[in-house]
């Protein structure tokens, strides 16, 4: 299934591919080299054991990865949005894919395969050096999250999401930031390793403390230094 003019836009706009040359990108996706993938909400499209799945791009919707445990329950890891990307860890080679990765709105996925990967690589070296550089983002990441999951209670585990995941500790000139906020509730629990009462009480903590305020389906931050330090007095550094 080909993709719509506005769907190779978004590719071609993701941070990773512009270190490829458009007039490339566009020739892998018109030859069909991977699967165009468009998704209804709820769909799975990536199985926790598969090996070789190849780098993933998402050129619009929102990704959520998650794991199954012992009991059947599932765990939420991590959401994707526009330009992000799945599968780098399984590349090159045979470790299987850790996750599973479901489409929670509408979305538009495109498949890179290793072998193209590969040869990206060894032609651009931009884009292996933003790959490697986002591989080892990942793993600072998740070492990050680990730290939060065993140190910090709800509300800090909330705003350590809010501030440092999202959007990347946001910043402007006057402090403030809007964030739309378009998972729902529960996922976002299991996401931080809560419960949706636990969730509950933090967004209602800081919507008291006046740290953030209700906006739509999102959320206004009045002072994204002052949210951070609520929670981390002596700031973000970990």
């Amino acid at each position: 299934m080909s993709f719509s003019d506005t769907e190779l836009g978004l590719i071609k706009s993701a941070p990773l591919l512009g270190e490829v040359p458009a007039h490339v990108v566009n020739a892998a996706v018109a030859a069909q080299l991977g699967e165009q993938l468009l998704l209804p909400p709820d769909t799975v499209f990536l199985k926790a054991g598969q090996r070789q799945t190849g780098l993933w791009v998402i050129a619009h919707g929102t990704i959520e990865t998650f794991i199954v445990d012992a009991a059947g329950r599932e765990k939420i890891l991590d959401f994707a949005a526009i330009g992000g990307t799945l599968g780098e860890e399984s590349l090159f080679g045979d470790r299987p894919l850790q996750y599973t990765a479901r489409s929670l709105t509408q979305a538009a996925v495109l498949q890179l395969p290793e072998t193209l990967v590969a040869e990206w690589m060894e032609r651009y070296p931009p884009f292996a050096r933003r790959l490697t550089a986002l591989i080892a983002e990942r793993i600072d990441y998740l070492g990050r999250d680990v730290l939060t999951f065993c140190t910090k209670k709800a509300t800090a585990r909330l705003v350590c999401y809010l501030v440092c995941h999202f959007n990347q500790t946001p910043a402007s000139p006057d402090g403030t930031h809007s964030l739309h906020l378009a998972i729902p509730r529960n996922k976002l629990a299991s996401r931080l390793s809560i419960s949706d009462s636990h969730l509950s009480r933090a967004f209602r903590e800081l919507e008291e403390a006046s740290l953030i305020v209700r906006q739509g389906r999102g959320y206004f931050i009045p002072d994204v230094a002052a949210l951070s330090q609520y929670v981390c007095p002596a700031g973000c550094d970990f």
